[in-house]
């Protein structure tokens, strides 16, 4: 027995070991690969997070009071009301928190929600169409307050992207909003949304493309109509020297031509005649578009000047030149001025910048 004994005491701290190593597993991310309706509706039971503005408020208000030399009356209309009216009129005149809602997917923010202001019960009722592509674990919906010097956290309602990928109808729930501190304020203080997840398989979009298409209304929710006579460029790089690159047969015994993406950029703000229209991620205004000149094609005036000072050269000669840069997260705020940190610019925002603004600029009775 003192064998069995002295057995049971050796294996229970192994078996203790063993049994407190078996901790939940943290959720695996999801890759949430298709289009998001939501609803963000309600809140109720918000904290109040400007409780120091609202101390000053009575302050002041106390202040007025002593300071004057005798009661003043109601006036005719409002006598007879009774002690609920007066508390109503002083309720309306509390300040409080002015929320709005924001939806982060793996640390980007895709949706933002309106501020209502000085409510602890705001009432939304907005609805977004949010394209994802983002492996996450969870959906965050933080909840913020809205004030002078920037927004305040209030608290986060996580909604698992497990759950999100298997909501193939409408759901519509109340999540509980936890504060900063890792705890809830009331045991009611919740966001009511509702959302619907459609995956990229479930989409005919997709699936048949713009082409096949019966409307023929090229890509859909985007923010301007389809037009004619459009051009895109395909560039191998940004810059690459003469003869580098290998040919490319195409169909019908064609031969893809290799441009030069940085000269036909600086040619296309040269001949602009009506408008400059320059979008993108972020842009490097001292960069020279043309490095090495090529003798098959000379150019013309001006085309040896940076990007900002070919733009100042074109809107002397009357071409409205239009800016359109990208407020990314690399942006930074300092007090009452928002800035953005220039980069030079990359492959992508240099076709965005050539495709799919300057060669607007050359179409008569563009606007």
């Amino acid at each position: 027995m003192a064998a069995a004994a002295a057995a049971a005491a050796s294996a229970s701290p192994s078996m203790a070991s063993s049994g407190g190593d078996e901790s939940p597993s943290p959720p695996k991310p999801v890759l949430l690969h298709g289009d998001l309706d939501l609803w963000v509706l309600e809140a109720r039971l918000l904290p109040n997070m400007d409780m120091f503005s609202e101390h000053i408020r009575r302050c002041f208000a106390s202040c007025g009071t002593a300071s004057s030399c005798a009661p003043r009356q109601p006036p005719p209309s409002s006598r007879g009301v009774g002690e609920a009216g007066s508390r109503r009129h002083h309720h309306r005149r509390i300040i409080t928190s002015d929320p709005y809602v924001t939806l982060s997917v793996a640390g980007a923010v895709v949706a933002r929600t309106a501020v209502i202001p000085n409510s602890q019960e705001p009432t939304w009722e907005e609805q977004f169409f949010v394209p994802l592509a983002h492996r996450a674990t969870v959906l965050e919906f933080q909840v913020k307050d809205n004030d002078t010097f920037g927004a305040q956290l209030i608290g986060t309602a996580s909604v698992p992207a497990d759950r999100v990928v298997a909501a193939a109808e409408e759901v519509e729930e109340w999540v509980p909003i936890v504060g900063p501190s890792g705890k809830t304020y009331k045991p009611r203080t919740a966001l009511c949304i509702r959302y619907r997840f459609r995956p990229f398989a479930a989409n005919p979009v997709y699936r048949r493309g713009i082409p096949g298409d019966p409307d023929q209304q090229g890509v859909k929710d985007s923010y301007f109509p389809l037009r004619h006579g459009g051009k895109v460029t395909l560039y191998q790089d940004a810059h690459v020297n003469e003869g580098d690159l290998p040919d490319v047969q195409l169909e019908r015994g064609k031969k893809f031509e290799h441009n030069q993406c940085w000269e036909d950029i600086c040619h296309a703000i040269l001949e602009a005649h009506h408008m400059i229209y320059i979008v993108g991620w972020s842009i490097y205004d001292k960069v020279k578009l043309v490095r090495e000149p090529s003798s098959s094609r000379p150019l013309p005036e001006g085309g040896n000047l940076t990007l900002g000072d070919l733009l100042k050269f074109k809107s002397q000669e009357g071409v409205r030149v239009c800016l359109l840069v990208w407020d990314d997260k690399t942006s930074h705020d300092k007090l009452f001025i928002k800035t953005v940190r220039h980069y030079y610019l990359t492959v992508l925002p240099l076709i965005s910048l050539l495709s799919l603004a300057i060669y607007i600029g050359n179409v008569p009775g563009c606007i």
